[in-house]
């Protein structure tokens, strides 16, 4: 802890036992679950090598290409990268097709920490060439397709306003200065860290011999706040389309992000290739209103005319 703050768990007073918070007694622990192992979860940290593989090996000329490029001069690097380059590889295969969210995230952390060799430019995965199969019309998409990949061919009705969101929020412990970074959601509510300070809990824990009581479990969770500065914002946009072809002309927001903002205008026809989302109505009027719309968030958009 910071030098000149008193720890908390003196300034709690007296601690009875009674009140002690022991997570352990509700939730059995054995030897094998107290052992560590650092690095990530192996079937993570052989996702994340699968995919520095492929990248490694097709994708050659886009790193010699960030060499000589600077944030400032093009603060996104699309690396696009073929449907079938993926499906080839059988565990990439899987993870992208049944979790393309999370699988794109770690494809994008392994391409931020390789590009970190060359260059400040923030690179992104653009996966094209969504084979035949995943082709759907607007009119097609149901509740039951939630967290599918489709291609969607369609026409641009119209284009909302600029975005921002909350996309990595940093929380800093006030007291010691340990930060956790916590992944949101769009048009949800902000997560905080799952408990308290990490570094000050052992601390108070250490100092006592014993699990603290919950009511300075309470007050050190507080401790964490947010930290403007080294949360991180991304740019997004609502497309409403329809389909190019076919009588339906209801209407399916696609929702884009980074380069992809306000690099269409109404009547353009393109390609979207992403992942179909279920999102509460806009106009809901109470809190816990059940109803949800569908909406496609684009992996990556491919001109047709």
């Amino acid at each position: 802890m910071n030098i000149g703050f008193e720890p908390l768990w003196i300034l709690s007073g007296k601690i009875h036992l009674s009140n002690l918070y022991k997570p352990s007694n509700l939730i059995g622990v054995s030897m094998s679950d107290e052992r560590h192992i650092p690095g990530p979860p192996s079937e993570l940290a052989d996702t994340l090598n699968h995919w520095r593989q492929l990248f490694q090996i097709e994708h050659k000329h886009d790193f010699e290409a960030l060499k000589v490029l600077t944030s400032s001069e093009q603060p996104i690097f699309s690396f696009y990268v073929d449907f079938a380059d993926i499906d080839a590889d059988d565990l990439l295969s899987l993870r992208f097709n049944e979790y393309p969210e999370e699988t794109v995230q770690q494809a994008n952390e392994v391409l931020r920490s390789m590009s970190s060799e060359y260059t400040d430019v923030r690179c992104v995965l653009r996966p094209l060439n969504f084979p035949d199969q995943k082709i759907k019309n607007v009119s097609e998409l149901r509740m039951r397709n939630r967290g599918e990949l489709v291609s969607l061919v369609v026409k641009v009705n119209d284009v909302g306003p600029r975005l921002g969101y909350l996309k990595r929020a940093l929380y800093t412990c006030m007291a010691c200065g340990h930060r956790v970074e916590v992944p949101q959601r769009i048009a949800r509510e902000r997560k905080r860290p799952s408990g308290p300070c990490k570094v000050c809990l052992e601390d108070a824990e250490s100092a006592l011999g014993e699990q603290i009581p919950y009511t300075l479990y309470r007050r050190l969770d507080m401790l964490m706040q947010l930290t403007a500065e080294g949360s991180f914002y991304q740019d997004i946009q609502y497309l409403n389309v329809v389909d190019v072809q076919g009588n339906s002309e209801q209407p399916i927001q696609i929702i884009v992000d980074d380069e992809y903002v306000d690099a269409h205008k109404p009547g353009d026809i393109i390609r979207i290739n992403g992942v179909v989302y279920i999102d509460p109505i806009p106009e809901r009027n109470f809190i816990k209103d059940t109803r949800r719309v569908l909406q496609v968030r684009a992996l990556s958009i491919e001109q047709v005319s």
